[in-house]
């Protein structure tokens, strides 16, 4: 099985990258065509993508769409496990009953059955939980078929709770940081992130402030790097 295949094979926003991505899919492809690989299935995940639909045509492979943003339809069975998952990690923040009812009424819809919504959603307002929510639900909703405007927003919003009140200094710092560990072709250590210019200030550094800031879209281990190809695709939008 290989899930979000759209988002292998290497970093697509450089030369390097899309060839990388494209051998894999040939590879893959030759799965169809070889005989004793036959035996075998294999399911792969990924979101809409042309170019994966045209190496794995209708006629040598099953499609199965997921309704994802403004397909989701109610009672479908994803949404029912994100409004479990953000049942149980509100009730670990310590909320009242009611509060958490009220919102799951509004968080679930607009998770539009992305579960990366839902977790990211979730670790944003570990922080604080009701002020949190109230910034979440004065950010504009979006409305793309994919729900990716919608995930966009979110990570938008984190981003800005982050950083909105640092001073220009610390900006060019974050991007330094943000911009290595996009195109780096290997885990960077804080060693190197501190050679970057910008995140070093006096006698201090930015990291600490990175981490704290993107604890939600942040793996937790000792080397940076984002849990999801998605909030690299959004820093490198014109969101």
């Amino acid at each position: 099985m290989i899930d979000a295949l759209d988002e292998c094979g290497g970093l697509r926003h450089d030369s390097s990258g899309k060839d990388d991505h494209k051998g894999l899919l040939r590879t893959l492809n030759r799965w169809t065509h070889i005989d004793h690989l036959k035996r075998f299935k294999l399911v792969i995940t990924s979101r809409h993508d042309e170019f994966i639909q045209r190496m794995f045509p209708k006629s040598t492979s099953i499609h199965i769409d997921i309704p994802s943003g403004s397909n989701v339809k109610p009672g479908d069975p994803t949404s029912h496990d994100i409004y479990i998952f953000l049942k149980s990690r509100l009730k670990s923040m310590g909320e009242g009953d009611a509060w958490i009812k009220g919102a799951l009424d509004r968080l679930v819809p607009r998770a539009a059955d992305i579960f990366i919504w839902a977790t990211t959603v979730a670790d944003f307002l570990e922080v604080d939980p009701r002020v949190r929510l109230g910034i979440l639900e004065s950010k504009k909703r979006g409305d793309n078929t994919e729900g990716l405007d919608e995930l966009y927003s979110v990570y938008l919003t984190v981003v800005e709770a982050a950083f909105g009140q640092i001073c220009e200094e610390a900006i060019q710092g974050i991007v330094s940081v943000m911009g290595a560990m996009i195109f780096a072709k290997q885990p960077l250590s804080d060693d190197v992130l501190l050679m970057l210019r910008g995140v070093q200030i006096g006698d201090s550094n930015i990291l600490q402030l990175f981490r704290k800031g993107l604890i939600s879209v942040l793996d937790s281990g000792p080397v940076l790097y984002f849990h999801h190809r998605s909030f690299e695709d959004f820093l490198l939008s014109h969101y």
